[in-house]
């Protein structure tokens, strides 16, 4: 078997499935053996010392495993001293390829590198606090190239699908998507609690990313849905913008209540 046979759609799919899997028995083992384990791995990769207790549109186990999966990298970039602010700019610099593949019609390619560049998106707020670089500036400039990567990554998918109608749906899905961090910012400046949103921006990078990797499979196997090519896709890309529309409502509705 050669190294293409193995980024292939469905091995990737699978792969993904089978960590997930793992994950379940070892945290089922940990669990039952050793509470306090499975606690410091879930809860170092949160800035919530009770963990993810989080109501969004993705599951908590999903997100403990992921932060499980990530946690050998994470080690190694600690004792490799790289800057947390580094890592944020490489999660940039990689939203612009994920916008090229994208444009260029390479879903696959493109759903891999939203979620590896995720990723670092993560790990840039996990290294600073383990090796307590956390500041103010560095929460501001993750904040700003995380907004500025969405909206890159979507004009990707917005030149992919032009002219269609649903290159409509797809700047109506950037609009809501920066509303729900507008308001999010808009209420912490006036002192107001927005903690709440069921589409955030970690739920709207799985739903793009695992969207477009089941698409891809689906169309490696000229499978197509409702005669539909890329349904999947399109369907997550709905989901996204339907439900961060709900979030934005809500955290609209907290703010004032607040």
């Amino acid at each position: 078997m050669f190294i293409s046979d193995l980024i292939e759609p469905h091995h990737i799919l699978l792969s993904i499935l089978f960590l997930l899997l793992l994950y379940k028995v070892l945290a089922y083992f940990f669990i039952k053996n050793d509470m306090k384990i499975f606690d410091d791995i879930v809860v170092s990769s949160t800035k919530n010392p009770d963990g993810y207790k989080d109501k969004t549109m993705i599951s908590n186990s999903f997100k403990e495993w992921w932060s499980f999966a990530i946690s050998p990298v994470e080690e190694i970039l600690i004792k490799s001293k790289i800057s947390p602010n580094f890592l944020t700019l490489i999660s940039f610099i990689v939203s612009f390829f994920t916008a090229y593949l994208y444009a260029s019609g390479f879903i696959f390619f493109a759903s891999i590198f939203i979620l590896a560049g995720s990723s670092f998106d993560i790990l840039d707020g996990r290294i600073a606090r383990a090796t307590k670089k956390v500041s103010n500036k560095g929460a501001f400039l993750d904040s700003c190239l995380d907004r500025l990567s969405e909206i890159v990554i979507m004009f990707g998918l917005f030149v992919y699908f032009f002219p269609s109608y649903f290159s409509y749906v797809i700047f109506l899905t950037i609009c809501f998507s920066l509303l729900v961090s507008y308001v999010k910012a808009a209420a912490i400046n006036l002192n107001l609690d927005s903690n709440i949103g069921i589409m955030q921006r970690p739920e709207r990078v799985v739903y793009l990313g695992v969207g477009g990797i089941i698409s891809s499979v689906l169309d490696y196997y000229s499978i197509e849905i409702f005669q539909i090519n890329h349904f999947v896709l399109l369907a997550s890309i709905s989901i996204i913008l339907i439900f961060s529309m709900i979030s934005s409502i809500q955290r609209m509705y907290k703010s004032l209540g607040s």
